[in-house]
């Protein structure tokens, strides 16, 4: 198999795995702003949520090996890179955008 294939298996991954991140970091935001008491356990419930999306998309990359034409090893590298850069950035985005709307940060 040509190397352009396995890069275009690599960015297919990495798409999915910003996808899945992304949504992720929905799911954090929404148990961040929560207004309740519940806020903390909320973040640590969700932080179990997102690992088990993770563990679900690359479930999904293994189990669609053989029906998506894309070779196996790129696409699983991708995603997995996906998934790890993507939550570091959505997070570190989502801190950035929470320190601008909260008046008690500013000096």
């Amino acid at each position: 198999m040509r190397a352009g294939m396995y890069l275009l298996g690599g960015l297919a991954g990495l798409a999915f795995g910003l996808a899945v991140s992304y949504c992720n970091m929905l799911l954090t935001k929404r148990a961040v702003k929560k207004k309740d008491g519940s806020g903390v356990n909320a973040v640590m419930s969700t932080n179990v949520l997102r690992q088990l999306i993770n563990i679900a998309a690359l479930a999904v990359v293994f189990l669609l090996r053989n029906v998506v034409p894309l070779p196996f090893y790129g696409t699983i590298i991708g995603a997995a890179i996906g998934l790890s850069a993507g939550s570091v950035l959505f997070i570190w985005l989502l801190t950035k955008q929470m320190e601008r709307d909260d008046p008690a940060s500013r000096r």
